[in-house]
């Protein structure tokens, strides 16, 4: 008969872990102290959204409870909090420790914990001291597990991982039976290493996708300087096996999300704490938080130097595709300040505004915000914009200006359509 796993937190991380091991036949119980969010995911509900997600809490759900004793039950506890941060993006460890000294009173001696929380470098091992000292009789064994989701792409992420990561007390995270047949059933290859290694894996990941991005709006910046179109570069850089067809070099207004910036402020501190050069850190932070100012030059150009009091349709509220996540996304940045300035006419897919601000209003869909507008700003990449002809665009446009900081339209076919067209990495 399967062991049953408990997964605890009921966040994003939380919430897609327990849902694809139950699909996968698991007998899974998934814990939270959030009566509100549990209640939701019982019903089918999850208080995120991840395409396929309600398709799989649909067909076999977890045993969704608030309970923490039913981990006293559990062969193997997978703690799966996500880690929040602050304005500064700096890790706020709190509500995962608090999930942890539960779990502590409940584990099962004789079990296995799985930490898939992101944390720092070092965190694991001092995380091992604590079991030790508050169950000196136990013979629980901890591991890392790094998390190497994609919000947006998290459920086929998480059923066909390209690699898994396992960290463990020594320099090899050793065999462990119950463990390894749940990590052979992903089929792919597994890199065991010690807490530390695994740890920094995980910021070493996020540290490179970050130097991607700044790579790429930096050559943009010089594309719309000197009339290159990064649009038609990319294909040949990614064509070059040294960079790669996958390669993270899309051009757009910086990091959005938190993650990203949570590992790089974690690698800055790391660095300074430990008399390391963290001045790539700064730069990549510093150069994410300029690319605002692209926007609104933008902005300021092509949509208020015309009309004092524009109607400005906007698409996309969240900071990237198929998520409901805010975090760090330029348009509250958009909103905050240009709602005085302009009427805003808003349209997100996913994302909502809890309480949308004077000078804005929520359309009913893209097309509905489009309407007697004197210009659209693309800013998020939702397939749904790039669906979009650019002919029906300008049509219902009093103005046919379109500022699109995710290049989600064709700019041949935009220019073609008659529409003035603004992209990052494209000169106007």
């Amino acid at each position: 008969m399967t062991a049953r796993i408990g997964v605890v937190g009921l966040s994003h991380l939380g919430i897609v872990v327990s849902a694809c091991l139950a699909a996968d036949g698991r007998d899974v119980v998934a814990v939270d102290g959030d009566a509100a969010a549990v209640n939701a995911l019982a019903s089918g509900k999850p208080p995120i959204y991840e395409p396929g997600l309600e398709d799989l809490l649909a067909s076999s759900a977890p045993a969704f409870t608030t309970s923490y004793s039913a981990l006293a039950d559990c062969g193997l506890v997978i703690v799966a909090v996500d880690t929040v941060t602050d304005a500064e993006n700096q890790s706020d460890l709190s509500v995962l420790e608090a999930h942890i000294e539960k779990v502590l009173q409940w584990v099962d001696g004789n079990g296995i914990v799985a930490l898939m929380s992101q944390v720092p470098v070092g965190y694991t091992r001092s995380l091992l001291a604590t079991l030790r000292a508050c169950r000196p009789d136990a013979r629980t064994r901890l591991y890392y597990w790094v998390e190497t989701l994609v919000i947006g792409d998290a459920v086929s992420r998480y059923r066909r991982p390209e690699r898994i990561i396992i960290g463990g007390p020594g320099a090899e995270a050793a065999a462990e039976p119950e463990l390894d047949a749940l990590l052979a059933r992903f089929g792919c290859p597994v890199f065991r290493m010690n807490y530390e290694s695994a740890e920094l894996t995980k910021a070493a990941i996020n540290f490179y996708l970050a130097t991607s991005v700044t790579f790429a709006n930096i050559l943009a910046d010089l594309c719309e300087a000197t009339g290159a179109s990064m649009r038609a570069m990319l294909p040949a850089l990614r064509a070059d096996r040294r960079i790669g067809p996958a390669a993270y070099i899309r051009p757009g207004l910086g990091i959005g999300g938190g993650n990203i910036e949570r590992d790089l402020v974690h690698l800055r501190e790391l660095a300074d704490a430990r008399g390391v050069d963290s001045a790539m850190f700064r730069l990549i932070l510093a150069q994410s938080a300029g690319r605002y100012a692209w926007l609104r030059e933008a902005l300021e150009r092509n949509a208020f130097a015309c009309t004092p009091q524009p109607r400005i349709a906007v698409w996309g509220l969240a900071y990237k595709k198929n998520t409901r996540s805010t975090k760090n996304s330029l348009a509250l940045r958009v909103i905050e300040d240009f709602a005085a300035r302009a009427r805003l006419v808003i349209y997100d897919p996913a994302a909502t505004l809890p309480a949308p601000p004077p000078g804005t209003e929520i359309a009913t869909s893209a097309a509905a915000g489009l309407a007697d507008a004197d210009a659209l700003v693309i800013l998020t990449d939702w397939d749904e914009f790039a669906s979009f002809a650019p002919e029906t665009i300008h049509r219902a446009l009093r103005r046919p200006v379109v500022v699109d900081a995710v290049g989600a339209l064709d700019r041949r076919r935009a220019q073609a359509a008659g529409l003035t067209y603004v992209a990052v990495g494209e000169m106007a």
